[in-house]
Formats: structure tokens, C-alpha cells, sequence
């Protein structure tokens, strides 16, 4: 293959991939959702009254999150996201804010049928929970159908988040000390698209 095929070849896959400038289309768009997530695997990570590091499972009982999500169109099929939302977790118990980044690869046209990668960076509502968190969603999302002039959408999720419980309250009573709590969980998500 000679240099000027491959770049017909390159041109023409980049034009059929760019956003399209058309007023019907907007680059900006935004979601609200509601994630139930039921927790797969918990990880507790403490020291004892040895002073030695131990790890145990806990028995999670999910979270509830309420999302909003703002995307930014770069291309027809690909877009960034920006994420906020408010997550109650439940066994532990304790609440935080999520900001966060993503992208959105979208499969079929006029519709918002996606798949999603997301990082999230969860702040506590008290340190006395935990200090810091990490969460990677990765997920698929359907759109159902058209309800006073939104589009409803639903999701299916994997989460995997990470939580630094250093200076916070000990989960369990032969812990003296938290280190951290890893957590995997699976959801679901109904959501709005404005």
C-alpha cells in the first residue's frame, strides 16, 4: 500500500468518525441517573492489637448513588464526560461526593445506546468514614424510550472502589487501626437524558 492510499484510507475513516456540525446535533449533553449497586466482594484491610496488617471480608450491602453526568461530544461516536453525583453506601456505612471523568463510546446512531469507562474521586462527607476514594465504573447504557420529550435510559454497571480508611473508625471490633476497604459491586441505572 502506497503512502497516498493510506492516507484516502485515514482521511476518510477521520470524516466518518467527526461530529457532525449540523444544527439538529448539539456537542453538549447531560444525564441524571439513580444507581442501585449490590456489593460482589468486599476487602477489609486492619491492624490488630499486634500491630500486624490482616484483611477480612465484609459482608457489603450495596450503595445508592444519585449521578449527573455532562458530555462533551469529540467525535460522532466518542465523547468525554464529566461526573458528579452524592453516594450513600450501606455496611459501611457512610456517604460521599463523586467527581469524576469519563468516555462514552456511542454505537448506533440516533440513538444513545454506549459503553462507558468512568473515574470517580470520592470525598467524605466525614473523615471519620474515610479519608479518600477511588472508584472505575465500567458499564453499558441503553436508550428505552422517549418520555415528554427525554430520552429514558437504562444501565447495566461494574464498579470497583478503592477507600483509604487510615485515621478513620475501625470496622470491625478486633481492629485498632483501618487501612483501607476494597469493594467490587455490580448496578443498575435508570436515568433522563436532557
Amino acid at each position: 500500500m502506497n503512502i497516498k492510499t493510506l492516507m484516502l484510507i485515514l482521511t476518510l475513516a477521520f470524516n466518518l468518525t467527526v461530529f457532525s456540525q449540523d444544527d439538529s446535533d448539539t456537542k453538549w449533553e447531560s444525564q441524571i441517573f439513580i444507581d442501585l449497586n449490590a456489593s460482589n466482594k468486599s476487602s477489609y484491610d486492619y491492624y490488630d492489637v499486634n500491630n500486624k496488617v490482616r484483611e477480612t471480608s465484609i459482608n457489603g450491602k450495596g450503595s445508592l448513588e444519585l449521578a449527573y453526568n455532562i458530555d462533551y461530544k469529540i467525535f460522532r461516536k466518542l465523547s468525554v464526560v464529566g461526573i458528579a453525583s452524592l453516594t450513600n453506601y450501606n455496611n459501611p456505612s457512610f456517604a460521599s461526593i463523586k467527581i469524576g471523568a469519563g468516555m462514552k463510546f456511542l454505537y448506533v446512531e440516533h440513538k444513545y445506546h454506549y459503553l462507558t469507562l468512568q473515574y470517580g474521586y470520592h470525598i467524605p462527607f466525614s473523615e471519620n468514614d474515610f479519608r479518600e476514594g477511588h472508584q472505575i465504573k465500567i458499564g453499558q447504557v441503553f436508550d428505552v424510550a422517549n418520555i415528554y420529550n427525554k430520552r429514558l435510559l437504562v444501565g447495566f454497571y461494574y464498579n470497583a472502589d478503592f477507600f483509604y480508611l487510615e485515621n478513620s473508625e475501625p470496622l470491625i471490633s478486633n481492629a485498632i487501626r483501618s487501612f483501607s476497604l476494597t469493594a467490587s459491586s455490580y448496578g443498575i441505572s435508570l436515568g433522563i437524558k436532557f
